[in-house]
Parts: structure tokens; sequence; C-alpha cells
């Protein structure tokens, strides 16, 4: 999202160390990035993370992984297809996409570390883990500390956050309905794969 901004200053944060890796990386060397990933690499990397730098565990967990889920199984258009094909498409996505952030300032914090007495005036867009998805459901995002978080957020800044669902205290601003291809963004219950895609903020108290 962030390399469709146009703004001066970008900050993009994220928890994910093996991510921020990757695009730090990438801004210097995308010459250097690999046409694909086979599976024999993948599951080589897989197994022997600690062998690898952080960028290319990032490159091997994301790019060659159905649906972008980390490390979450080798993607390939059918059974016996082992051509890389779609690891190919990720990275060459990747690669179109670093002349948008070259300027971007790339950091591995999570928002709970953000120093906010210093960030104001800021546009903040947060895209955090769907709630009630099958792709996060191992992952224990602190949801409510998350939702406390953005109200002393909004007091200096625009605070937007991708969902499919927020408590009332958060208003939709825009909503798009979108066909769901990839069982990773799948709600447990959605046999239609049709979700409607939403961009919340605070409901700030008006005197």
């Amino acid at each position: 999202m962030i390399d469709k901004i146009k703004c001066n200053k970008r900050i993009g944060c994220d928890v994910h160390k093996q991510l921020i890796a990757l695009l730090q990386y990438s801004q210097g060397h995308s010459a250097d990035l690999p046409e694909r990933i086979l599976e024999d690499e993948y599951k080589m990397v897989q197994q022997n993370k600690e062998k690898y730098p952080d960028w290319y565990q990032g490159l091997v967990g994301f790019c060659a992984s159905f649906g972008a889920k980390y490390f979450g199984g080798y993607a390939r258009d059918s059974k016996d297809d082992n051509s890389g094909k779609w690891s190919c498409g990720a990275i060459n996505n990747l690669k179109k996409q670093i002349p948008n952030i070259l300027d971007v300032n790339f950091k591995n914090i999570s928002f709970q570390d953000l120093p906010l007495d210093k960030i104001k005036g800021y546009v903040i867009y947060c895209d955090i883990p769907y709630k009630g998805t099958t792709k996060y459901k191992t992952e224990q995002f602190p949801y409510e500390e998350f939702y406390s978080w953005v109200k002393v957020a909004s007091i200096y800044n625009t605070v937007l956050i991708s969902e499919y669902s927020m408590p009332d205290e958060f208003e939709c601003i825009w909503q798009k309905e979108v066909k769901t291809l990839l069982n990773s963004n799948k709600n447990k219950n959605d046999d239609q794969n049709v979700r409607t895609e939403k961009l919340f903020t605070y409901k700030q108290l008006k005197e």
C-alpha cells in the first residue's frame, strides 16, 4: 500500500523482521533479487532459516508461498508444477514496486512501541490482521490494546484502519465488496468467498 502513497516523508513499520529486512534490502539491491524460487530451495530455507539472511528468508517465505502467507506452503499452479511461476510473478511485482519505495524509511517495530508523543500531524494507515480470518487464527494480535492505541493516536493524527469490522466507537468511511480467492483471507463461515473490505476511523467526540 505504501508504494501508492504520495508524500514527502513516508515511514513503513511492521513487526515482521524478515519482511522489513526484505524491503530494506530491495531498496538498494533490486538487481540482485533472484528471478524465481523453486520448491527445493523453498524447503531448504524453510528448514534451515538460521543459515540465511533475514531478507532472503522474507523473499522466500512471502514470495514463494500461496497467498503470501509466510512459509504457509509452496505455491504452484498445479500439483506437478515446479517451475516457480508463482514466485516469479511475486518477485516481479516486488521489483515493479521498488522505484516507488526508495525513499521510504522502513522500521521493524510494533505499533505498541511507536512514540505517540512525537507523532503529530501524520496520516497513519493500519493494515492489521483481520479478526476472525483463517490466515491469522493462530496469532495473538492484541486487538483491544490496538483499539485503545488508535484512540490516543487519533488525537493529533488521522488514523485509518483496514478491517472487515470494528467496535461501535469506529466508523466506516469507505467500503467495497470484493471476491476473495485466497483461503487465507476467508472468514471460516464465508462459503461464497465474498467479503466487504472497509476502511475505518475513530469517532472522535465533537464539542
